[in-house]
């Protein structure tokens, strides 16, 4: 665990929070991280506790090819060196229960253990909008991979969305409808009487703008989602100087 131990010296400074504590999810284990990017992490919502775990899972070896030479690399360890673009006031802890060498709440998962990260806060409405995280980590080998050690990867595919949606969690009724939902190819939204709509967006779990509408003449309006991909999206609709967003499935 030489290559381990050397990587505290930066690994103190990472420690955000030393009490909380979370629960790997023991449907995962297959070497990975999950949610995947593809899944992404769960929206924040303003006025409700946020706590979303990542369950991290390191295997026991991989197999890495340097030209045509294949190589097999027992994992040491995988350490989280650096994470940046939490929300104000959200914090990220570690527990890597089954750590022999290196403490269990700082950021380092030993090889062929599972661990989780929790990553909590509280949201308010000065924190609304989309949080790219950049999370620096190492892998660390037995033999030293051929590659360097330690092997460095930046994860930039998570993003924390935090949403002020009346009607979420019981808050206050929305004025808006959304249906149906989930939705094949067209979803509408109705509510449009006495407001004024400045706009309508439709975002993805990432952040990225798939429609954007500016002008309205009904009460309601259709929105052709049968292009998107299946997954989780967010219409926000902009009116009399405020925002609300609503969620919907595109099958």
């Amino acid at each position: 665990m030489k290559q381990l131990l050397l990587s505290f010296s930066f690994l103190t400074l990472l420690v955000f929070g030393a009490n909380a504590q979370c629960t790997p999810d023991p449907q995962y284990t297959v070497g990975g991280v999950y949610p995947d990017s593809a899944t992404g992490l769960a929206p924040a919502y303003v006025g409700q506790t946020y706590n979303e775990v990542i369950t991290v899972v390191v295997p026991v070896d991989t197999t890495i090819m340097v030209g045509p030479i294949p190589f097999t690399l027992t994992f040491d360890s995988v350490v989280v060196s650096d994470w940046q673009g939490l929300p104000s006031g959200f914090t990220v802890d570690y527990y890597s229960p089954n750590n022999t060498f290196s403490p269990i709440d700082q950021g380092c998962f030993e090889g062929a253990q599972t661990g989780c990260i929790l990553i909590s806060g509280n949201p308010t409405t000065a924190d609304v909008g989309s949080y790219q995280q950049i999370i620096s980590t190492g892998a660390y080998s037995t033999p030293n991979s051929p590659l360097g050690e330690p092997t460095l990867t930046l994860v930039d595919y998570y993003y924390i969305h935090i949403i002020d949606a009346n009607g979420i969690g019981g808050i206050t009724k929305s004025k808006f409808a959304l249906f149906p939902n989930p939705a094949n190819s067209v979803v509408t939204l109705n509510g449009f009487n006495d407001v004024d709509v400045s706009a309508v967006s439709v975002v993805d779990m990432n952040g990225k703008q798939h429609a954007y509408f500016h002008s309205f003449n009904s009460a309601s309006m259709d929105i052709n989602v049968e292009t998107l991909e299946s997954g989780m999206y967010f219409v926000r609709i902009d009116y009399n100087g405020i925002a609300e967003t609503l969620k919907f499935i595109k099958e």
